[in-house]
């Protein structure tokens, strides 16, 4: 089956978490699965942009991107990290392919605001390129960072991984999108919540279950599955391990 996995920023440098991701790919490998690896690269940009003197100011809870910042977080994200990824697959004898949305034209997104305010270059996904995609997972993992094309300017527009994720994973109706974290899903009370359904959302962003990066997990996951994605769950890697496993873990999200 067709499986996007999203990996976020602020665990990609650990390399227990690697390690973690990299077993579960070669599982899924070897269970004949088709693997899409998207990932951000949050705390490394920002890193990028503090060395470069680059001032890093957000609008309306998002990091304002403009010409310069864009050209760091390409590099960061379509060079360092998405090679880095690469590498670490294929050191474990996993065939992986690492692109951005830029590519064939992989991913088209069209500029946004926030909340009415201006984001710079910023972007959202209107458009994949379903028939590389499928080419493509057919011989290897890909692993494809968010930076997408824009479809008036044809420059990059960078575009939130979540975001794209979900994207991805309804353009090509996956069977599952997993968007892992580094908690085994959604917690209240100390519990995992089994699932989540829209109807529920708002209830459980005001009484603060779901806050800060979380937010954009669950927006996904009911993104994607309303675009045709058919399963979406988030947790971590040992309950992604789990689900490869055919056992429940983490919290679904459902419409």
């Amino acid at each position: 089956m067709k499986i996007v996995l999203k990996i976020g920023g602020n665990e990609i440098d650990d390399p227990g978490f690697l390690s973690e991701v990299t077993a579960l790919v070669g599982k899924l490998r070897k269970a004949n699965h088709q693997i899409v690896l998207v990932h951000g690269g949050g705390k490394e940009i920002t890193a990028l942009l503090k060395k470069l003197g680059i001032e890093t100011h957000f609008v309306s809870g998002m990091r304002y991107t403009d010409v310069k910042s864009l050209e760091a977080t390409e590099m960061m994200l379509s060079g360092g990290i998405n090679k880095r990824l690469v590498k670490t697959l294929q050191r474990a004898g996993i065939s992986a392919l690492g692109v951005s949305g830029v590519d064939a034209s992989i991913m088209v997104a069209e500029k946004i605001t926030r909340e009415g305010d201006d984001i710079g270059l910023v972007g959202e996904v209107f458009a994949v390129n379903v028939r590389v995609v499928e080419d493509l997972i057919s011989e290897f993992v890909l692993v494809l960072s968010p930076i997408s094309l824009d479809k008036t300017s044809g420059e990059s527009l960078n575009v939130n991984a979540d975001y794209a994720a979900a994207a991805m994973a309804s353009f090509l109706k996956a069977e599952l999108v997993i968007f892992l974290s580094n908690v085994p899903g959604v917690i209240n009370s100390g519990d995992v919540l089994p699932e989540i359904q829209e109807r529920q959302l708002e209830e459980l962003k005001k009484n603060g279950v779901i806050t800060g990066g979380m937010i954009p997990k669950v927006e996904s996951g009911l993104r994607a599955v309303k675009g045709g994605a058919r399963i979406a769950v988030i947790t971590d890697a040992a309950g992604a391990g789990k689900i490869a496993a055919g056992e429940n873990a983490g919290t679904q999200v459902k419409v």
